[in-house]
């Protein structure tokens, strides 16, 4: 059996922790089968190849979560460049886990979750869920509750210029700078913001999702870890972007807008210009995790 799982933006704007948007590309692929313990082969980006390797961790916690024995052999091909702010340890758990519900026949959601997010444990020290949840369900997600499970999907349709430079922000340090109270007047913004985002995805207001791409959370505090975001993000303007922000922890960033090649373009040259090589490309609103 073969799972995919796609790669998804994560805090999407003001929404820290709790939105999350699956992408069309890229993905991890996951090819499966029964085994007497836990062994994994990884192609593409290089990631551990061993007991480490988060697909490896929620596969395990699955058969944990059931008192199961056994185990499942896991092709790996990793097609989500890892600490990329692009859910690439999310996809990976999350393939990890589908594959081992697969193999013992399981199809409870939450159980599924809970396995993945087991995997995020292990890359991050944080089983968050908002790269776990729109990878699995597609769409964008708003995460209300993880235990229990309540999740809300919004079924959209939105395009997105992406630049990932070659450079690193690995979850874990971004998690760290982050303080643990944060101004009442950042807070409200942020609450006034993300429920307005909202509304504009469900009208399908482009140019208002654009301007509410901005957090008060965790981006003041997580830019010195991204020097480049004020250049990138004003070429990006510049382009005709209606708004542009970090993918998750970074370092990708991702923008809306009309001539989003242009505006793909003009981010991936802003890095250039710095001494960053960085790929680009537009995609768009991806479906959930499959199988196969």
């Amino acid at each position: 059996m073969k799972v995919y799982a796609p790669a998804t933006i994560a805090n999407f704007g003001p929404g820290f922790d709790v939105f999350g948007m699956a992408i069309e590309k890229p993905g991890d692929e996951v090819v499966v089968r029964e085994c007497e313990d836990f062994r994994i082969e990884v192609l593409g980006y290089r990631v551990p190849a061993d007991g480490s390797n988060v697909a490896v961790v929620a596969a395990k916690a699955l058969f944990k979560l059931l008192g199961e024995e056994g185990g499942v052999y896991m092709k790996l091909k990793k097609g989500i460049r890892p600490k990329s702010g692009l859910g690439s340890s999310g996809a990976s758990s999350l393939a990890g886990a589908v594959a081992a519900a697969k193999v013992l026949g399981v199809g409870d959601d939450e159980l599924i979750i809970r396995a993945a997010l087991e995997g995020e444990r292990a890359a991050s020290g944080s089983p968050h869920g908002d790269n776990v949840i729109p990878s699995y369900y597609g769409g964008f997600t708003i995460i209300e509750s993880i235990s229990p499970l309540r999740v809300h999907r919004i079924d959209v349709e939105l395009k997105v210029a992406v630049v990932l430079p070659e450079v690193e922000v690995p979850t874990s340090e971004a998690r760290k700078v982050l303080p643990e109270k944060v101004p009442l007047k950042d807070a409200v913004k942020n609450l006034a913001m993300a429920s307005s985002l909202v509304l504009a995805l469900r009208e399908g207001d482009i140019e208002t999702v654009g301007r509410l791409l901005d957090d008060r959370l965790a981006l003041p505090y997580r830019k010195k870890l991204m020097p480049w975001f004020d250049k990138v993000r004003e070429a990006a303007l510049n382009a005709g972007a209606y708004g542009v922000t970090v993918s998750g922890s970074g370092p990708a960033m991702f923008a809306v807008g009309e001539n989003l090649r242009k505006v793909a373009k003009a981010m991936g040259e802003a890095f250039e210009e710095m001494g960053i090589r960085a790929e680009y490309w537009v995609t768009k609103t991806g479906r959930g995790a499959k199988w196969f």
